[in-house]
C-alpha cells in the first residue's frame, strides 16, 4: 500500500474509496459517483494494452437496465487509463457462496436459474451473447435473508450478432467446463451456448464444486450429478446441457416456462437446511469516505503519477480511515448513507439504506448506522460571562428578541383597553325595528329565488 497517496476524484467524477479486487489488467474499486450521488464499482484499466482496451470497448458498449444484469453505466479516461462504473453489488458470487456455505437446495437452484435465464432472455433479445456465464459471474445483492436477487456480470467477452468477430482465428473464448462442445470445433457464437453454460451453473449449484472438463457430459456422469433431483428440473437441465446443439434449448423464455414454480417469498435454503443469507461482503466504509460523509467542496483531481498505482492495486484505500482528505480539509457535512440491493443497492443497487455511522467535524465516529448525526462543530466554551460562552452576535439576537416580545405585550394591552371602551358604549335601536328587518329579509329571499314565476308587468 502506498500510504502517502490520496486517490481522490478521477475523471472528475469517481472518488475511489477502497480496493475490491485486482488482476493483471486492472483493479476494481468501491467508489462514490458524484454525478449519480451513489456508491458504485469502478474498474480502472490501462489504455495502452490493446487486449484490455478491446475488452473495455466491448464491455462499456453493453448497457442494460435489467434487475438481473450488471452492466456498466458510465466511463471516462484519464492519464492513459480508462475507468468504467457499474452498480455496486456486494452480497458475494454464486461461486463463493457454494464454496464457503455449501450447495443449494433444489428450490433455491430453481430461483437462481430462473433469474439467470430472465437476464439472458433480455441479453439475447438485444442481439448479444454473453459467452462467459459461470458461477463467478453471478452476483447477489446484499439482502440478508430476504428473497435473493442475483445479477449476471462481466460482459468483457460478449459479442453482438452484428459485430465483426473479436476472436482470433484458432482461438476459443470462454471458461473451460462451461463451454458448449461445438465451440471447440470453432462454431460461431450462438445464444444456445449461454443456455448450455446456464445448465452447468445449475449442476454446480446442486452439487457444490465439481470437476468439470471440456466436451459433453457423459450419460453416467450426468445421472450421478442429477441424483435426487425431481424429474421436472432434471429434464430441464439435461436438455440445457445436451451434447448436440439441435437437441438443446434455443431460447431462455422456453426454459423458464419448463422450470418448476417457486412462489415468491418461499423460504430458500442450502441443501443442509441453512437459510440463504446474503450479507455485505465488503468492509464498512471508512468514516471519512464519500458516501459516508460528503466534502463541502469538490476534491481535487488525483495526481497523475498515482494512476498507475491505482490500476495495479498498489493503493488499498483511497481515503485513509481516521484522517480527513488534505484537499478538502476537516469540515464535513453529512451525506446520504448507501448500501446494496442497489434494492444498488447498492445496488447492487449498490440494497439501499445501510450507511456507515455519521462523523463529527473532528472525525470521530457517530453512534451507528442510520442514526441522526450529531451537530458538526457544535462546541461550547466557558468564558465566564452570564451568557454561557455565547458569541456577541448571539447575545444581540437574544436582546432584540426580548425587546420585541415586550413591545408586543404593551401594544396588546393598549388595543384591548380601546376595544373594551368602544364595545361598552350604549347602543340605539336600528331604524325600522324588527318588522322592517323581517320585510327586508323577505325581499332578499324573493329576489334571490331563481325559480319564482315571472309577474305580468301589466297586472
Amino acid at each position: 500500500m502506498l500510504g502517502n497517496i490520496m486517490a481522490d476524484v478521477i475523471v472528475g467524477r469517481f472518488a475511489l474509496i477502497d480496493l475490491i479486487a485486482k488482476g493483471g489488467s486492472g483493479s476494481v474499486w468501491r467508489a462514490w459517483d458524484s454525478k449519480t450521488r451513489e456508491l458504485c464499482a469502478a474498474k480502472v484499466l490501462r489504455q495502452r494494452d490493446s487486449a484490455d482496451l478491446m475488452r473495455f470497448v466491448r464491455e462499456k458498449g453493453v448497457s442494460f437496465d435489467h434487475p438481473h444484469l450488471l452492466t456498466p453505466y458510465g466511463w471516462g479516461a484519464e492519464d492513459e487509463h480508462v475507468v468504467i462504473a457499474m452498480p455496486l453489488v456486494s452480497g458475494g458470487t454464486l461461486e463463493s457462496v457454494v464454496k464457503t456455505r455449501g450447495k443449494l437446495a433444489e428450490p433455491a437452484v430453481v430461483v437462481v436459474l430462473d433469474q439467470l435465464l430472465d437476464g439472458l432472455a433480455h441479453v439475447h433479445a438485444e442481439g448479444w451473447i454473453h459467452r462467459d456465464v459461470k458461477p463467478a459471474n453471478i452476483m447477489f445483492e446484499a439482502r440478508g435473508r430476504q428473497f435473493p436477487s442475483s445479477r449476471l456480470a462481466d460482459f468483457g467477452i460478449a459479442v453482438h450478432e452484428t459485430d465483426v468477430r473479436f476472436t482470433h482465428v484458432g482461438m476459443v473464448n470462454g471458461t473451460p467446463g462451461y463451454m458448449a462442445p461445438e465451440l471447440f470445433a470453432m462454431a460461431e457464437p450462438n445464444p444456445s451456448h449461454d443456455l448450455y453454460a446456464a445448465g452447468v451453473v445449475a449442476l454446480v449449484a446442486l452439487n457444490g464444486p465439481i470437476k468439470l472438463h471440456d466436451g459433453a457430459f457423459r450419460p453416467d456422469e450426468l445421472t450421478q450429478l442429477l441424483r435426487g433431483v425431481t424429474p421436472k428440473l432434471s429434464a430441464v437441465i439435461r436438455r440445457l446441457v445436451a451434447a448436440q446443439p439441435e437437441e438443446r434449448y434455443q431460447d431462455a423464455d422456453t426454459v423458464r416456462r419448463d422450470l418448476p414454480r417457486v412462489p415468491g417469498g418461499y423460504p430458500l435454503a442450502h441443501a443442509d437446511g441453512t437459510p440463504l443469507d446474503f450479507q455485505d461482503t465488503l468492509d464498512p466504509l471508512p468514516p471519512n469516505a464519500p458516501g459516508a460523509v460528503r466534502p463541502e467542496r469538490p476534491a481535487s483531481q488525483v495526481a497523475p503519477s498515482s494512476m498507475e498505482a491505482i490500476r495495479a492495486g498498489q493503493v488499498q484505500q483511497g481515503f485513509t480511515a481516521g484522517s480527513p482528505s488534505p484537499q478538502t480539509g476537516p469540515q464535513w457535512a453529512q451525506g446520504p448513507g448507501q448500501g446494496q440491493g442497489q434494492g444498488q443497492g447498492q445496488g447492487q443497487s449498490l440494497g439501499p439504506g445501510q450507511g456507515p455511522g455519521a462523523r463529527t467535524a473532528q472525525g470521530a465516529p457517530g453512534h451507528g448506522q442510520g442514526t441522526t448525526p450529531q451537530t458538526f462543530g457544535a462546541t461550547t466554551t466557558t468564558t465566564g460571562d452570564s451568557t454561557g460562552g455565547r458569541s456577541p452576535r448571539d447575545r444581540g439576537t437574544m436582546i432584540a428578541v426580548g425587546l420585541g416580545a415586550g413591545s408586543a405585550l404593551v401594544l396588546g394591552v393598549i388595543v384591548a383597553i380601546v376595544l373594551l371602551v368602544v364595545f361598552n358604549r350604549p347602543t340605539t335601536a336600528l331604524p325600522g325595528g324588527p318588522d322592517a328587518e323581517g320585510s327586508s329579509a323577505v325581499q332578499v329571499e324573493v329576489a334571490q329565488d331563481p325559480l319564482a314565476p315571472d309577474e305580468d308587468p301589466a297586472g
